[in-house]
């Protein structure tokens, strides 16, 4: 068995190293009475080492950029334009729930916004995880607009590492799902809208939005 699913996590290493290896090994090594007396043996509760907590995960940050908002430019206009760009560097795939009725944009004057894309660089997170980020002091959530400009302006972004925008009140589908804006990777890049309950866990090779003010 691959140990790569364990992280950093030096206490768990050590007890996949040692317990839990056993087990396996007894497992695999036959069956009968003799192999149910060993492995509960080996469960024992003085012999099973607890690991330490796993400590609270902390984030990188990847890149700052700027991106212009607002200016009337609309999530219809924003995705019309998409499609006709050319091979190459058009979408593969856009959702048709990415609309200005869904998810509006281009309300209010011409203005820049300031966006952290960050990571979580030793485990899966999920969005609790994630909006939590959102909340720290001089942060704050961003909006569907942010991710479509952001696409907008750097198409190739996105063929490195996913993008992910999740706002702080995000649009529910027609089961009572929230939606966050996934700017995938792919061989096509891909604008596509993703599950994002609160339990809900993302890969950690995403990176997550937010606003810095």
């Amino acid at each position: 068995m691959q140990t790569g699913i364990l992280g950093k996590n030096e206490e768990l290493r050590r007890l996949w190293g040692g317990l839990l290896q056993e087990i396996v090994v007894q497992l695999n090594s036959g069956r009968g009475p003799e192999r149910e007396e060993q492995l509960n043996k080996l469960l024992r509760d003085e012999m099973m080492p607890v690991p330490a907590a796993l400590p609270s995960a902390g984030i990188n940050i990847v890149k700052t950029t700027v991106i212009m908002i607002g200016g009337g430019w609309t999530t219809d206009q924003i995705v019309k334009a998409a499609k006709e760009l050319p091979e190459g560097v058009r979408p593969g795939c856009i959702n048709l729930a990415i609309t200005q009725a869904n998810m509006p944009s281009g309300n209010g004057r011409r203005r820049s916004v300031v966006i952290e894309w960050f990571e979580f660089p030793d485990h899966d997170p999920t969005t609790e995880e994630v909006r939590a980020r959102c909340e720290e002091s001089g942060y704050g959530y961003p909006q569907y607009e942010d991710g479509l400009r952001f696409q907008e302006d750097h198409p190739d972004d996105q063929r490195e590492r996913s993008h992910i925008v999740i706002p702080e009140n995000p649009w529910y589908d027609a089961y009572g799902s929230p939606r966050a804006l996934g700017l995938w990777c792919a061989v096509d890049r891909k604008l596509d809208l993703n599950y994002c309950h609160l339990e809900y866990r993302w890969f950690r090779y995403c990176l997550f939005a937010r606003r810095k003010y």
